[in-house]
């Protein structure tokens, strides 16, 4: 998945009002669960996910590359496949169509985590060598998601170290700037760049709603870092897309809890209004990854701006393939497994169900 380009959005001329928004938390009003005209499309795309799942557990993209970050991407799209009438970010367990092959996944990453490298989730496949950071990130993302739904205490437990010693691993790796590289800082590299850096402080989210610890200094540099990013990217001295890249990475990872709406005028609002506008579901699906966090911060931002981008959700309807799958990505060589995943997620955004997201508490009846 590492090809993957961040086009996401900035406002020219605006002011970056975060300390605003983190302090009041925007939520969306959306449906309880996936709207029931979709639902069998998301089945259907979660089945094609299952049919190619290893038998080890382990999902992989283009030629085999990638299977750590591959993994934990699918993993996530099917933790999100939230069973009815359960709790939000409880420990009610898996009881969905697919929590055999959530098991197996969990099985796979947990086996991958390595001691030697302070608790490093890696696969050791030539593909992810020189770009481990997004697939440990991933992966303690979806395992965070597993971990906050096991009710069994064993596995849990088990669960928690491996997570503990990843999120560990996190903090460690972080840049003396603040953000997260492809590689660790561990190993001399350091580095920055804003996909590992959206990748680990949402990994750190989600360990956080799990219940591990998490180092919240580093939590904090994070996302700073990526204001500092927003900020150098209104330089009209860059092209276009350097300048968009990073706004809607740094409100999704900066801005996760469900709250109140966002306030009409507001800069978030202009910031989801430029997305809406720039990040149509009217055209093919090669800007998948601009969708996938577009999606989520438009989610947060919850009101009509939801309603408005779900309604396309019709798009991305008619573009599913017979079998369930979505086409691959036109410049993206990770394939339909990777495509599909994405599409997936959007689609269940409604479950509330996303590892890092807080969620709204409800009582359950």
């Amino acid at each position: 998945m590492m090809k993957i380009k961040l086009g996401l959005l900035l406002l020219a001329g605006g002011g970056i009002g975060f300390a605003a928004w983190l302090a009041h938390a925007p939520a969306p009003i959306h449906a309880d669960e996936v709207p029931e005209k979709y639902r069998d499309t998301v089945a259907k795309g979660l089945g094609f996910l299952a049919k190619h799942q290893a038998k080890d557990g382990h999902w992989e993209g283009e030629d085999g590359k990638h299977p750590m970050a591959m993994t934990g991407l699918v993993g996530l799209a099917l933790v999100m496949e939230r069973p009815p009438n359960t709790g939000r970010g409880l420990p009610q367990g898996r009881q969905g169509k697919h929590s055999e092959e959530i098991k197996k996944a969990a099985d796979w990453l947990m086996h991958q985590s390595d001691a030697k490298r302070d608790g490093l989730l890696f696969s050791g496949h030539a593909s992810e060598t020189s770009r481990y950071m997004e697939g440990h990130g991933l992966a303690t993302l979806f395992l965070a998601g597993v971990c906050r739904d096991e009710f069994s205490k064993v596995r849990r437990q088990q669960l928690t170290e491996i997570l503990t010693r990843a999120v560990k691993y996190i903090g460690k790796s972080q840049s003396s700037q603040g953000g997260w590289y492809h590689t660790s800082r561990l190993e001399g590299h350091d580095f920055d760049a804003i996909l590992p850096t959206v990748i680990q402080i949402q990994a750190l989210q989600a360990a956080n709603n799990a219940g591990i610890p998490i180092p919240a200094e580093g939590l904090r540099n994070g996302q700073e870092y990526l204001r500092r990013v927003v900020a150098r990217s209104q330089d009209k001295k860059s092209d276009e897309r350097k300048r968009l890249s990073g706004t809607i990475a740094a409100l999704v990872a900066c801005h996760n809890r469900l709250g109140s709406d966002v306030k009409k005028g507001s800069e978030q609002d202009k910031w989801i209004q430029y997305c809406l506008t720039h990040c149509p579901l009217t055209r093919n699906t090669a800007d998948d990854l601009d969708h996938y966090y577009s999606a989520q911060a438009i989610f947060i931002g919850g009101g009509s701006n939801w309603k408005q981008y779900r309604a396309t959700f019709d798009h991305i309807q008619r573009a599913q393939d017979k079998d369930g799958a979505w086409p691959a990505s036109v410049g993206i060589s990770e394939g339909r497994v990777y495509a599909t995943a994405l599409w997936c997620t959007i689609l269940q955004l409604d479950n509330e169900h996303y590892p890092a997201m807080v969620e709204i508490p409800r009582e359950i009846s």
